[in-house]
């Protein structure tokens, strides 16, 4: 099956705000199944939800009616790293594994009636590379096709910083996907004002950046505190505080992301849908 073709099941444990439709719990009063309480018929004009045992209870007799929340729609942005380092890889870059992943987010939102919008960061935020959220998603795939061919520039990762200001004011699901390979610091304080929303970092790691290395030869690396590269003759003890920089690295990241409330997931060569699934069962009861 394609990487287009496929979705994953994706819930929120927060009660949406939203009006449109949808399949998530609301704060909205409606024709769900939630039961949510009880009021006079004065106050919400229903007669189809005439409750006759509340009403003969009640000491005012007035007469009740059964009040229901809906199932809301709820925003959902997708988050891209446009710098340098995303252009790492040799069949594929971190950008084309980043667009494949971005259309399986675009399939899933879709497939739930949910609002859908993509942001992509460089050292500033673009509006060339940010769509609003719409509940059609036309301008967002349009933007996931334009990163499969997309060459970085030599460019950072500080519009991270700024990112906030373009997501929506309510609370919103935001799949961050990037490398990852920027100070920590900065994820502190851009993640931070993040704060209202919920964020998934998906950590872009490709095999042949650590794990897959010869054990002699010139090796091009991307230092993840500076972002600076530089250019090395690798060795065998070279390779192994490479590999052992990327493991202190690894559990660094989900350190800090599980205090951000933030728990990452990391893809290596293929981005699994049903792991994703799986991650939203473990890490986001509804």
């Amino acid at each position: 099956m394609e990487f287009f073709q496929e979705t994953f099941d994706y819930h929120i444990n927060w009660k949406s705000t939203g009006h449109h439709p949808g399949q998530h719990k609301s704060a909205q009063r409606g024709m769900g199944i939630e039961f949510a309480g009880h009021a006079t018929l004065l106050d919400y004009p229903d007669p189809r939800r005439i409750d006759i045992r509340q009403t003969i209870r009640d000491p005012f007799e007035q007469i009740q009616v059964r009040i229901f929340n809906q199932r809301s729609a709820t925003p959902v942005m997708i988050i891209t790293d446009l710098s340098a380092s995303m252009n790492f890889g040799s069949q594929k870059t971190k950008l084309e594994y980043a667009s494949e992943i971005a259309s399986v987010i675009t399939n899933s939102v879709t497939a739930k009636s949910d609002a859908i919008g993509f942001i992509g960061i460089e050292d500033v935020i673009n509006p060339e590379w940010v769509a609003r959220l719409s509940y059609k998603s036309y301008r967002t795939q349009y933007l996931i096709d334009r990163l499969s061919n997309y060459q970085a520039k030599k460019s950072g990762h500080h519009g991270i910083k700024s990112v906030y200001q373009f997501l929506p004011k309510d609370k919103t699901l935001v799949f961050f996907i990037s490398d990852f390979h920027m100070p920590i610091e900065d994820i502190k304080e851009s993640f931070s004002l993040l704060g209202k929303h919920q964020v998934v970092p998906i950590v872009l790691w490709n095999k042949s950046e650590y794990e897959n290395l010869p054990n002699f030869g010139i090796l091009t690396v991307s230092d993840p505190e500076s972002g600076e590269e530089s250019t090395m003759l690798l060795r065998k003890n070279m390779k192994k505080r490479i590999q052992e920089n990327f493991n202190e690295r690894k559990k660094l990241l989900e350190r800090i992301f599980i205090q951000l409330n933030s728990p990452a997931f990391f893809v290596g060569e293929k981005f699994d849908p049903l792991q994703m699934t799986e991650y939203f069962n473990e890490y986001f009861h509804a």
